[in-house]
């Protein structure tokens, strides 16, 4: 069994739009994805940082450097063919020149030029509702039903395909934030137009 160790200070910034990577390095190891407020890092065991840690890290391109600082805010051991641990990490005031230049990069591969407008790109924003399977004007009865059924589909003790692991956390989360009747009013004020686009 994994020792998985998590912190959720604020649910609902994991709500970002999320930039898959491929190729997308820092310092500190392998990019997996990126949203404006942090990223999922891959790194070997021996580098793997505590929770709480707060860390510079380095992208750099061809012909630009930038440092961002970051608060490890948690670590998934080591699984799969990989054998790298997860670390989440959140983004320490990011001025908006540096939000976007780790955008670019994430995008195109380059930093650019600082203040320069990145080409539009269209990243979905998720969809908790859909999701769960249910629309957004389900009650909580109806999230949670849904919730168990998908639970009992994506559970990793009951399915073992490879993203088994990764998708019932996802939904997990996607339940947590809509039972919570704060975090569900702020996330349907947030992204109730994406949704209905």
């Amino acid at each position: 069994m994994s020792d998985t160790n998590h912190t959720d200070d604020n649910p609902i910034s994991r709500i970002e739009p999320r930039i898959e990577t491929r190729k997308l390095k820092c310092s500190s190891g392998r990019v997996a994805d990126l949203t404006g407020t942090g990223m999922r890092l891959l790194v070997s065991s021996s580098d793997k940082p505590e929770i709480g840690d707060v860390q510079t890290y380095t992208f750099t391109d061809e012909n630009h450097a930038i440092e961002v600082s970051g608060t490890v805010r948690w670590i998934s051991d080591a699984a799969g063919f990989t054998r790298k641990c997860q670390v989440g990490v959140q983004f320490n005031d990011l001025t908006a020149p540096i939000r976007e230049a780790l955008m670019r990069l994430a995008v195109q591969g380059n930093l650019g030029e600082p203040g320069k407008q990145i080409e539009e790109v269209q990243v979905k924003y998720p969809d908790l509702y859909a999701m769960l399977g249910v629309t957004s004007f389900a009650n909580q009865d109806e999230i949670r039903k849904a919730y168990h059924h998908q639970a009992r589909r994506w559970h990793p003790d009951l399915n073992n395909s490879p993203g088994a692991s990764d998708h019932f956390e996802t939904i997990t989360k996607a339940y947590e934030l809509l039972t919570d009747p704060k975090l569900r009013h702020r996330y349907d004020e947030r992204f109730g137009d994406q949704r209905a686009a």
